[in-house]
């Protein structure tokens, strides 16, 4: 029996003892299967969990994305290698609980890194206690620059705090490249990376269209971005192919 046998083995007798129904068992025992088959030809997924301001427009709330599909794109990521789960969240994260589940879904089931990209200036007594809840080992925290102050008080409860604009606009990206990345949206539509969001020639799919395994094996598809466009701009803030760059620095 391999070690990760033994781990699912003993996860299934602690669910048991807690009184989980036996079908949580067959759908941990498949998320690992997903993880050690694998290919590894992604290294990151990042997802914009919420537009800039949901709550002011309801026919774009409505079409956003729901937790379960959340949690099949977590499911999807794994199966294209990916080790590295970032997240875009504009609003207060507690006033979407989605962003905490896909995180404990991403962390709990595979192990998986999370990086929470918070585009605000401030965060609440609330929210930081929320963010407790996460593994810190598997959990980094990025916010741009000029907030990095107001957010100073994640770095004291032991989380990873960093900067999610590392580099100036304008530049050209010193990122891994799109070739290693994808990109969804808070409606599903999937993307080369967050630079080219919404420029329907960087469309890869949309997730109810295309499995992430037949987008990254389409040669036809757009999987790096001209040179002519490729510039550092607000689009590749919390980029996880810029901000590995930085981070083995």
């Amino acid at each position: 029996m391999s070690q990760t046998e033994k781990e699912l083995k003993k996860s299934d007798l602690t669910l048991e003892l807690l009184g989980f129904p036996k079908s949580i068992f067959k759908k941990i025992r498949e998320c690992s299967h997903i993880a050690q088959s694998a290919p590894k030809d992604i290294s990151y997924v990042w997802i914009k969990v919420s537009g800039q301001d949901i709550s002011k427009n309801r026919h774009k709330q409505d079409n956003r994305l729901k937790l379960d599909d959340w949690l099949n794109i977590v499911d999807e990521a794994v199966s294209v290698g990916a080790n590295w789960l970032v997240l875009t969240v504009h609003v207060p994260i507690d006033q979407m609980k989605e962003v905490i589940e896909i995180c404990q879904w991403a962390q709990n089931t595979y192990n998986m890194k999370v990086g929470l990209f918070l585009c605000r200036e401030k965060i609440s007594t609330n929210e930081i206690k929320i963010l407790s809840s996460l593994k810190k080992e598997l959990t980094q925290i990025f916010v741009k620059k000029k907030a990095l102050e107001q957010f100073k008080k994640i770095r004291e409860m032991g989380l990873f705090l960093g900067i999610a604009d590392p580099q100036e606009y304008g530049d050209k990206p010193n990122c891994e490249g799109a070739s290693k990345l994808l990109y969804v949206d808070n409606t599903g539509s999937i993307y080369t990376c967050g630079l080219v969001s919404g420029m329907k020639n960087y469309k890869l799919g949309n997730i109810y269209e295309k499995k992430f395994q037949e987008i990254v094996k389409d040669p036809s598809l757009p999987h790096s971005v001209e040179e002519k466009i490729h510039k550092v701009n607000e689009g590749c803030d919390g980029c996880p192919s810029l901000l590995m760059k930085y981070l083995q620095k």
